[in-house]
């Protein structure tokens, strides 16, 4: 297929790392809802997603699955981002903040990417390089977002 080959991890990382960098608003608060997503979803995405199955008749759950997670990590933290004020982390902070945030989103988003588009050789690799490393980067990420919180500066 012709998505294979143009590195969809890698292709999702870069636009969220510019994104999260050209835009320069409070990455700090949706990080941190991207955490509550992944509890929420942990704690009761099983029992939505099977809510849903009631619902919609034939619905396949798979991709059920995958539509509850991404609006619960991906969906309403990016909303939330977007109406954040401007301002934040900046300089080499703002680089390492965009590239914490957009690293573990993609960590925790991969297997939802991988349900659409998915991933070639290097695509794989990327993805086990950042899962690899996924418990430290949500370390880093939580502790960025705190120290955005705490110690922004208005642009």
């Amino acid at each position: 297929m012709w998505y294979n080959k143009l590195m969809v991890i890698l292709g999702v990382l870069i636009i969220l790392f510019i994104l999260f960098f050209v835009l320069k608003k409070h990455v700090g608060p949706a990080h941190l809802a991207v955490i509550a997503g992944v509890t929420v979803y942990d704690a009761f995405g099983t029992d939505v997603v099977n809510g849903l199955m009631n619902m919609i008749n034939g619905a396949p759950k798979d991709l059920l699955k995958v539509i509850v997670f991404l609006v619960l990590v991906l969906g309403l933290p990016l909303l939330l981002y977007f109406r954040s004020s401007r301002g934040g982390l900046f300089g080499i902070l703002r680089i390492i903040e965009a590239l914490l945030f957009s690293s573990l989103l993609v960590s925790l988003c991969a297997w939802c990417i991988n349900y659409f588009a998915p991933f070639d050789g290097l695509g794989k690799n990327i993805v086990d390089i950042i899962t690899k490393y996924k418990g430290i980067i949500m370390l880093a990420g939580v502790l960025s977002a705190y120290f955005d919180i705490l110690f922004y500066r208005e642009v």
